[in-house]
C-alpha cells in the first residue's frame, strides 16, 4: 500500500470520555488520505478498549499500547512510526473541524511553507463554546515572538494546531521528554528555527478546557518552566541580548505568578526580583 499523505499522532492518557469524539473528528475530515497513530501511554481507565473498538471499524487506525513515559516521549514514538509526508498532532480531548486538514494542506501545497497553524475555539467538557479571546495571531517574526513568550499573543501551540512536513522532524526537530506543559511552545520554537510557518486566520479546531483544581497543576507547570528556563539559558536562538533578557524576564515573571498563586510568596518574590533585574521596563509594564 502507498504511504498516507498525513500521519495523525494522538497521545492518550486516561481520556476515555473524549477519545472517541477526538478520533471521529479525524475520520470525518474532508481529506481522507491519512493514518491515525493512537498511542495509549499507560492509561488506567477504559481508553484502550474505546480505541480498539474504533480500530475494528477502520484499519487506518494504528493502536499502540505502551507503558507510561509522558506525552513528549509518546509523541516522539508516534513520529518514529509515522509514514506520511505530513505530520499532524492532536491531543486526546481536542477536536478538529471537518476541513482542518484540507485547508491547511491546501496552503502548504500552494506555498513554499513547511508547517502551518490556525486560530481555534475553546470548549468545555460538555462541548459548550467558552467565551472566545481575540488572539493576536501572526506568523511574522515568529521565532522572536515565541522566544519572548508574550502572554497576550497565542502562537502555534497547543500541538493539536500544527501540521508540518515530516522532513522537519527528520532534520532533528523532536519533543523534549523533560517537558510536558511547555512542550507545545518548545516544539514551535524548534519548528520556527527551521522554517517560517503559514497561518490561517480561521477557527479550524477546538481546544478543550477542563474545570478542575489548578493548584497542583500550577506547581507541576512551575517545575517544568524552571527546566525550560535552564534550557533557554543555553540557547543560541536569540538574535540579540535584549531579546534574550526580555525572554528570560517573561519566563521568571510567569514563574513568580505560579508560585504566588499557590501561596509560596517568598519564591514568588524571588522570581519576580530576577525578572525585574533582567528587564525592569518589561516588569513595570505588567500587572503582578
Amino acid at each position: 500500500m502507498p504511504n498516507p499523505l498525513v500521519s495523525v499522532i494522538i497521545p492518550v492518557y486516561n481520556a476515555e470520555n473524549f477519545i472517541e469524539q477526538t478520533i471521529q473528528s479525524v475520520l470525518n475530515q474532508t481529506i481522507q488520505d491519512f493514518e491515525i497513530i493512537v498511542l495509549n501511554d499507560g492509561s488506567k481507565d477504559n481508553s484502550g478498549a474505546v480505541i480498539q473498538a474504533l480500530q475494528k471499524q477502520d484499519n487506518r487506525i494504528i493502536y499502540i499500547s505502551k507503558s507510561n513515559s509522558g506525552v513528549s516521549d509518546t509523541r516522539n514514538k508516534g513520529i518514529e512510526k509515522a509514514k506520511g509526508k505530513y505530520l499532524a498532532f492532536l491531543d486526546a480531548d481536542d477536536i478538529w473541524k471537518k476541513d482542518n486538514l484540507e485547508k491547511k494542506l491546501a496552503v502548504l501545497d500552494s506555498t513554499n511553507k513547511r508547517w502551518i497553524f490556525s486560530d481555534h475555539e475553546s470548549i468545555d467538557e460538555s462541548n459548550n463554546l467558552l467565551p472566545q479571546i481575540d488572539y493576536k495571531l501572526s506568523e511574522q517574526n515568529i521565532l522572536d515572538r515565541l522566544l519572548l513568550w508574550e502572554k497576550e499573543i497565542v502562537l502555534p501551540g497547543p500541538c493539536s494546531n500544527i501540521v508540518a512536513e515530516k522532513s522537519l522532524f527528520d532534520e532533528g526537530v523532536k519533543f523534549d521528554i523533560t517537558l510536558s506543559s511547555p512542550a507545545d511552545r518548545d516544539i514551535s520554537i524548534q519548528l520556527a528555527s527551521k522554517a517560517d510557518p503559514a497561518l490561517i486566520h480561521e477557527k479550524l479546531w477546538q481546544y478543550r478546557i477542563h474545570a478542575q483544581s489548578m493548584s497542583n497543576q500550577n506547581l507541576k507547570v512551575a517545575q517544568e518552566v524552571i527546566v525550560f528556563i535552564n534550557k533557554m539559558k543555553k540557547s543560541n536562538l536569540y538574535k540579540n541580548n535584549t531579546i534574550r533578557k526580555k525572554s528570560l524576564s517573561n519566563l521568571y515573571y510567569m514563574l513568580a505568578g505560579y508560585f504566588n498563586a499557590n501561596g509560596y510568596k517568598m519564591k514568588g518574590i524571588r522570581y519576580l526580583s530576577i525578572a525585574f533585574f533582567l528587564s525592569p521596563a518589561n516588569v513595570i509594564r505588567k500587572k503582578y
